[in-house]
């Protein structure tokens, strides 16, 4: 999927269905048997099909969690994979707490400067999982990496890639076996 095995960032919707739920652990299981390690989020979804991974086919020390709650769970919210990540950690995972920010800003702005830290972590690209195109945290996640200048590969989950959001100038082009679409500014974007 990226040319070479680094840090991929995950992200995703937070309501996926269980097949959406079994792509994620698919495709970052396979990633991680070609050497890739990962960083995601907290929440339910895309979030936490990865950290349900861990430890039988993606082993702790590939993946780290930027949670946005503390270790004691304050600050959690409707969507937050507290169960998940609390098992993801006892496995000896590294969950980073409070990544974006303290607790005294409220958690709409400590998910997005989460989301933000995630992205900035990655060095080989993002996979983003999008049970809708209109998922805010998935397009905030896509338009940080475009940012980055990092690869950007989406899968829609029981929708056609043809109404993924478009990220500003460019353009998806469908690109693997997984049935997942690249985002392109360039012809030469294509080869990855």
């Amino acid at each position: 999927m990226f040319s070479q095995p680094g840090i991929v960032a995950v992200a995703g919707s937070r309501n996926l269905s269980a097949s959406g739920s079994a792509l994620v652990i698919r495709i970052t299981s396979d990633l991680a048997a070609r050497g890739s390690s990962f960083v995601v989020g907290c929440c339910s979804g895309a979030d936490a099909a990865l950290l349900s991974a861990v430890p039988g086919s993606i082993p702790p020390s590939m993946v780290c969690c930027f949670a946005a709650f503390s270790s004691n769970n304050k600050g959690v919210g409707a969507s937050s994979a507290i169960t998940q990540v609390s098992r993801f950690y006892r496995c000896g995972g590294t969950v980073e707490w409070l990544a974006g920010g303290s607790l005294s800003l409220p958690l709409w702005v400590r998910l997005a400067n989460r989301t933000k830290q995630v992205v900035k972590s990655a060095n080989a690209g993002l996979v983003v999982f999008f049970s809708s195109p209109r998922s805010r945290g998935s397009l905030l996640a896509c338009r940080c990496a475009i940012l980055r200048g990092i690869p950007v590969v989406a899968f829609p989950i029981g929708f056609s890639g043809s109404v993924l959001p478009i990220l500003g100038a460019g353009k998806w082009v469908y690109f693997d076996s997984y049935k997942g679409y690249l985002w392109v500014k360039n012809q030469q974007d294509i080869f990855i």
